[in-house]
């Protein structure tokens, strides 16, 4: 029955891949710069869902997924090389005890790393990857379940965490060697249900929150997590374990989900309450108050899944600089709302995917200043693959002018 299976979805998959085409009509057009791609597995019960996406030195791509294990609570890790056509190379199912890897891949002193967890202890690791999708060296970090990790120059990165014994959301800096620079830590609240959705998180078995960290163009370091028993966002200098600012959800049924830091101390903003979305391409926040995500000014997005994954990207296409808001659509397409990044003016839309389901996973500017994109596709509607759309730069300004 295994290989009966297998064979099934090889074929639905080779069967897809041929009927569909390239994003781009032109047959001149270089077929590193714009494609669909969808991967099977020799694992053909293993759910995969996209975690991140890098583009090589050599503009090939690493893809970063998890999957449900049978030996543990946490998903597995997942790891996949590609070529610069989008073309499979090899894969790795990380085994043993690392599991949940997070997003996003990190660049320290010209090597690739990603964050994700020890299955028995809770640490963090960091693992150093090749672009062959192998693991080269993992070392353990001195912090338990980590959530988040984003880039913060060219020797350290910024890590969102839990500590589940001090009940503290807690944002670090971290060199390439794992010892941490500088740290903070921010009550969530006492309580058992404080804890539940974020224990509910990490198992997957509640909703996927939206955790994130970053730095903000005024400096202050801003976090996405619990906080004094609400999901909130946090701005901080890392001085002190109080936060400068506080931007407060409804408990874990409303707040921000997407966040990103625009030039003037401004931010592309996007929000949820109670299964409604909203957004706002160019939004002032309080960094140094206390106010509500319900607060800011924002535009309903009546067409978005309801606790999709929200990414946002800046591009500049022609001159001129753009906002990228992605997320998964209530009938399962990827979408790509543009704004104009002065302005903050509505200026384009485009979908991506057809026929099945799709769903947002994340977005990375290429070396030629198109769009990468990772995603899962509902093959057949059972079985639950990793998807890269490469959008070419040609395509964008179409799109935007």
């Amino acid at each position: 029955m295994h290989k009966n299976f297998t064979h099934i979805l090889t074929s639905l998959v080779v069967v897809i891949a041929i009927t569909s085409c390239d994003i781009g009509d032109n047959k001149d057009v270089n077929p590193a710069s714009s494609f669909l791609k969808i991967y099977d597995s020799h694992q053909f019960d293993h759910a995969i869902g996209p975690v991140d996406v890098v583009q090589t030195d050599t503009e090939g791509y690493l893809l970063l997924g998890n999957y449900r294990r049978d030996d543990t609570n946490f998903l597995g890790t997942y790891i996949a090389s590609v070529d610069s056509r989008g073309e499979f190379i090899r894969n790795t199912y990380v085994q043993g005890s690392n599991v949940h890897p997070v997003g996003k891949f990190l660049l320290l002193g010209g090597q690739r790393y990603f964050v994700s967890m020890d299955a028995v202890g809770l640490q963090g690791y960091l693992n150093q990857v090749d672009d062959s999708a192998r693991v080269v060296s993992t070392i353990a970090l001195g912090v338990t379940y980590p959530m988040y990790a984003e880039n913060d120059g060219t020797d350290q990165f910024i890590l969102l965490s839990y500590n589940s014994v001090d009940a503290t959301t807690v944002l670090s800096l971290v060199s390439a060697d794992g010892s941490i620079a500088n740290q903070s830590a921010f009550g969530i609240g006492a309580g058992q249900s404080v804890e539940e959705p974020i224990i509910d998180h990490f198992t997957r078995t509640g909703r996927e929150l939206p955790f994130f960290a970053g730095r903000a163009s005024s400096g202050l370091y801003y976090l996405n997590g619990f906080y004094n028993y609400t999901l909130s966002l946090l701005f901080s200098d890392l001085s002190d374990n109080n936060p400068t600012g506080v931007v407060q959800g409804q408990q874990d049924e409303g707040g921000v989900s997407g966040l990103l830091s625009l030039d003037g101390g401004q931010f592309a903003v996007s929000r949820f309450n109670f299964g409604d979305s909203y957004t706002n391409a160019l939004a002032t926040l309080n960094a140094s108050g206390t106010t509500s995500s319900n607060d800011i000014q924002s535009n309903p997005m009546l067409e978005w899944e309801v606790d999709a994954k929200v990414k946002m990207i800046s591009l500049t296409l022609d001159g001129v600089g753009y906002v990228v808001i992605g997320t998964t659509t209530k009938n399962q397409q990827i979408v790509l709302h543009f704004y104009d990044q002065t302005t903050g003016n509505y200026v384009a839309v485009d979908y991506l995917g057809f026929s099945s389901p799709y769903q947002l996973g994340a977005i990375e500017v290429t070396a030629d200043n198109g769009l990468a994109i990772l995603g899962s596709i509902q093959v057949a509607g059972k079985f639950q693959r990793l998807c890269l759309f490469k959008v070419s730069e040609g395509e964008l300004l179409d799109l935007v002018q």
